[in-house]
Order: C-alpha cells, then sequence, then structure tokens
C-alpha cells in the first residue's frame, strides 16, 4: 500500500468517525428539540446545520482525492519523462542497443525505487545481459566497466552491480538464466517416476558419438569453473569434452585424462582457456606437463585465450600484477606487465572463437552425413519406446 493510501485511509476512518459522533449528537438533540416549545422549527435548523457539516466534510474529502490523483498522475509524468530522456542518452551512446523490448524499460524503473546512478546501471547492465547471455556476474560486470558506466574493477563498484542485477532478478524483470554459476552444484541420483519416464528419457537423451568417426579429436580445458557456463552451450552442441580444473590439477585427474588419449587412435587436439596471469600460465603449465608425463600419446597445446593478443582486440581492462604472487618476477621476464581475466572477453566473441577452433576438426560433409543418421536412430528408438509405453498402459 502506498504511504498516499495510507494516509487517505486514515483520514477517511477519521472522517467516519465524526459523522458517526455528529449522528448520535444530532438524534439525542432532536430528541430533546422536538420536545421544546420551538417544536419542529427547531429541528429542522438543527438538520439544516448538519447537512452544511456534511457536505462540507465530504467536499474537503473530494479535494483531498483529486490533490492525491493529480500527485500520482505527475510523479508517474515525470518518471516516464526521465526515463525517455536516460533512455535517449543511452541510445546515443549506443549503449542501448535494441536488445531489451520496449516494455522492458519501464519494468526496469518499477522493479526498486532508484537512484538516478542505479537507474542507469540497471538499464545498461539488462542491455549488456541481454546481449552478451549466458554470462558470469564478473563478465558482466566488466562489460559495464569497459562501457565506461563504472569508474574501475574496485570491489565497491562489482558489489554496486550485484545488488542490482540482484534487485532486477528477483523482480523477474532480468531471466534467472542469463547470470550463470557453475560453482555450485547440486548432487542427486538419477532417477524416474517408472519404466515408461525412463524410456522417454532414453529417447530424448540419445546421441550418437560423432567424434568416434572423426578424423581428429578435441578436448577443452578451462581454468574457471564459472565461465563453463559460457562455454558449455558450445561444447553441448558439437559434443566435445569440457574438463575445468579449478586450480592445479591433481595428479590423479592429470592420469585419468592421459588414460583416456591413450585408448584414442587419432590425433588428440587439446585447447585451454584461462586467466593471462602469472598463476593462469603456471596452471596451464603445470596441467600440460602431467598429461606430457603421463600419456604415450602426442597430442597439441593451443591457449584459446586470454591470448597476448586478446587485450588489444578486445580492449580488455588491465589489472596489476600482484607482488605478492611468487610467480611475479617469472611473469614479468616474459614482457608482460600487466594481468587479464578470462571473463573479460566478451561471451559471445569467446564462443564464436571456441566454435571455430572446434569446426576446424570436423569435415562438414562427414558432419551432415552423421547428422542425418543421428536423426533416424532418433525416430526409430521413438517407435521402440512408444510400442513399450503402450504395452505397459
Amino acid at each position: 500500500m502506498s504511504p498516499e493510501s495510507r494516509s487517505l485511509k486514515k483520514e477517511s476512518s477519521w472522517n467516519s468517525g465524526q459523522d458517526t459522533l455528529s449522528g448520535v449528537s444530532l438524534s439525542r438533540s432532536l430528541s430533546r428539540e422536538s420536545q421544546g416549545t420551538e417544536g419542529w422549527d427547531s429541528v429542522l435548523g438543527l438538520l439544516s446545520k448538519a447537512m452544511e457539516g456534511a457536505t462540507k466534510r465530504e467536499a474537503e474529502w473530494d479535494d483531498v482525492r483529486v490533490a492525491s490523483r493529480v500527485e500520482r498522475i505527475t510523479r508517474a509524468r515525470d518518471r516516464k519523462a526521465n526515463l525517455d530522456s536516460l533512455i535517449d542518452k543511452l541510445r546515443a551512446e549506443g549503449v542501448i542497443r535494441g536488445r531489451l523490448t520496449p516494455e522492458s524499460y519501464p519494468l526496469i524503473v518499477g522493479a526498486s525505487a532508484w537512484r538516478d546512478n542505479s537507474l542507469r546501471l540497471a538499464v545498461v547492465a539488462s542491455e549488456l545481459a541481454a546481449e552478451h547471455n549466458p554470462i558470469t556476474l564478473r563478465g558482466l560486470f566488466y562489460r559495464v566497466v569497459s562501457a565506461g558506466f563504472l569508474p574501475s574493477t574496485a570491489k565497491p563498484h562489482y558489489q554496486t552491480l550485484m545488488r542490482i542485477v540482484t534487485t532486477l532478478r528477483e523482480a523477474r524483470v532480468m531471466p534467472f538464466s542469463w547470470i550463470v554459476d557453475n560453482i555450485r552444484d547440486t548432487e542427486k541420483p538419477t532417477s524416474w517416476s517408472g519404466l515408461a519416464d525412463f524410456a522417454e528419457t532414453t529417447r530424448d537423451a540419445y546421441r550418437l558419438d560423432f567424434w568416434h568417426s572423426l578424423p581428429e579429436y578435441a578436448h577443452i580445458f578451462c581454468e574457471k569453473d564459472a565461465m563453463s557456463g559460457i562455454i558449455a552451450p558450445v561444447t553441448r552442441e558439437y559434443d566435445v569434452p569440457l574438463s575445468v580444473i579449478r586450480g592445479y590439477t591433481s595428479v590423479s585427474y592429470a592420469a585419468h585424462i592421459a588414460e583416456q588419449w591413450e585408448a584414442i587412435e587419432k590425433p588428440i587436439r587439446a585447447y585451454y582457456l584461462g586467466d593471462l596471469d602469472p598463476s593462469g600460465l603456471d596452471l596451464e603449465r603445470d596441467l600440460r606437463e602431467k598429461l606430457e608425463r603421463y600419456c604415450r600419446r602426442p597430442f597439441t597445446w593451443t591457449r584459446l585465450g586470454v591470448s597476448d593478443g586478446d587485450p588489444e582486440q578486445f580492449d580488455l581492462i588491465p589489472l596489476a600484477v600482484k607482488d605478492s604472487d611468487r610467480r611475479a618476477a617469472s611473469y614479468r621476464a616474459t614482457g608482460r606487465t600487466q594481468c587479464y581475466e578470462l571473463d573479460a572477453i566478451p561471451p559471445r566473441d569467446l564462443r564464436n572463437r571456441l566454435e571455430n577452433a572446434i569446426r576446424n576438426h570436423i569435415p562438414t560433409e562427414q558432419w551432415d552425413r552423421l547428422l542425418a543418421v543421428e536423426e533416424a536412430e532418433r525416430e526409430s528408438w521413438s517407435k521402440h519406446v512408444l510400442a513399450f509405453k503402450g504395452g505397459i498402459a
């Protein structure tokens, strides 16, 4: 309930009480006056005064209601004017690129009692999230900073954006699926409601192993768990294994990957995505050297990002080298003086880069034939599923 409504309700209650009290007094007065010598003349006088008071109170109440409505209309008009002005300015700056529907902007405004700067950030964040989703919150943060709407990558600015994005998501203005977080997961064994449900799942989940027939094998490694949600749509589409290393790789994990590779009798192409900083490079070195030691088959290794050319290509935001990092000296010895996070690369460009790398190992005609075979096998299995469900109905 708005403050105006609460105020009006309170005043309405107060006026109602006054009318009730006036009615009691009037009744008593009429009883007394009708018994006096003045008779009905006095009664008519009292009735006239009561009607004048009621009319006056009603007029005052009408004035309050009209004033309240005018105030609401004025505020709504001012908000719309401010929103139109903000949208025109952002459109002129190239921030609004038509990723949101016209109806989205009033929803953004109505999501909270924004201050001017917060409303500006809310519109910008919504536009950029619409363009780059799925994206991590940190990735969106880099996009907002790069666009010039936050002064730096300092932690307070990140927290400001986090609060704004949370407000937009909880108000259902920004879809929850736009911001990904693969760090936290829920463990639960797979289960079904019955055999019919299981049969349908096998039908929908069936995929032909294309890479069994293709001339090469590709494997993707990603330093950051959160970033896996950004590139997973590509690896899922092409059925390519994606391994998230989450820091330094254990001997057991590296040996497990090596054992898998030794069973593959074709060229192996490994791709790595990680930060360009002392730790990011050392994590990559450690993983690669372990795989070289444990796998007796040769493989190629390519860093897809962050590469040395990415900061200039994407105008990435530089971060200072931490002197506390014991690898800082060796990092500077390579000629590098600044650090860059994988999150800073625009997600769409990162996905396109990964897709192009994967497709380099896929003969187009062979891939199309395999797609046709997969579809035919899925249709055949669907018929068996329908027959099975009919048999247990």
